[in-house]
């Protein structure tokens, strides 16, 4: 697959961007546009980022992040929370494990996910709202590179445990280590632009052991990893890293 269909493939997958570009892939291939899952994050983090300076000065701090973190959900199609939503509904339902995958596969949300899906957006918008105005803009961008990262973090490391089928089939199970290692280049590349060395390989080794740990967890709780659990992983490391720059705002962690 050439490079450049690769990245193509990899906004068309994870956003919502209009890009009206035909990639005919091979199944087999689909799991080589990984690497640019943190690019992906850096654009979205920029989106918000720039929704966030356009309106602080126009209304109170809190609402400023609400809206900054709304155009990154509209930006992905809130792809990633659903998932989030519909793993707490299938852990948290008590049943066996081919009912967790039934109820993570139904679209209806559940009294778990809905409070889970609750509680992930106010605590993203009250650990934002704390955090120094020096920092805002450098926490709205790492955010979602770290958790695009996790992404692929958790997939290098897991199976799928729907047997392969779905859109986390394509790539749950399937990525080398090279692909692993390109991921982790260009996001260490673009967190050294915006924190120190030594923060950064904080934020990567909390970050990273979090999503490691969430993964296995899950795992042996389903028998591997879904698309849904893609998704609760990426929303919990960008949590993650608003409380890691939210306690280093604070000078209490991190420096």
């Amino acid at each position: 697959m050439e490079e450049i269909k690769a990245l193509i493939l990899s906004f068309q997958f994870m956003t919502r961007i209009p890009i009206n570009i035909q990639i005919d892939v091979d199944r087999n291939d689909f799991h080589k546009m990984v690497k640019y899952f943190p690019f992906v994050g850096v654009v979205v983090g920029a989106v918000a980022s720039l929704m966030f300076y356009a309106v602080k000065n126009i209304f109170p701090r809190e609402i400023a992040v609400t809206m900054a973190i709304v155009s990154s959900y509209i930006l992905t199609g809130a792809m990633h929370i659903d998932g989030f939503a519909d793993t707490f509904d299938g852990l948290f339902s008590n049943k066996s494990r081919d009912r967790m995958l039934e109820i993570m596969r139904d679209s209806r949300l559940g009294t778990n996910g809905v409070l889970a899906l609750v509680f992930l957006v106010i605590l993203k918008i009250l650990f934002l709202s704390h955090i120094k105005d020096n920092l805002i803009y450098s926490t709205l961008i790492l955010m979602p590179l770290f958790g695009r990262f996790s992404i692929i973090l958790a997939a290098y490391v897991s199976k799928s445990a729907r047997g392969g089928e779905g859109l986390g089939g394509l790539i749950i199970g399937k990525i080398s280590t090279a692909e692993l290692l390109l991921g982790f280049l260009f996001t260490s590349i673009v967190g050294f632009l915006f924190v120190q060395f030594t923060v950064f390989l904080k934020l990567l080794a909390v970050s990273s052991i979090i999503a490691y740990t969430i993964t296995k967890y899950i795992s042996l709780r389903i028998g591997g990893m879904t698309g849904d659990t893609l998704g609760a992983v990426n929303e919990f490391t960008e949590l993650v890293i608003a409380t890691l720059m939210y306690l280093m705002s604070t000078q209490k962690f991190l420096t």
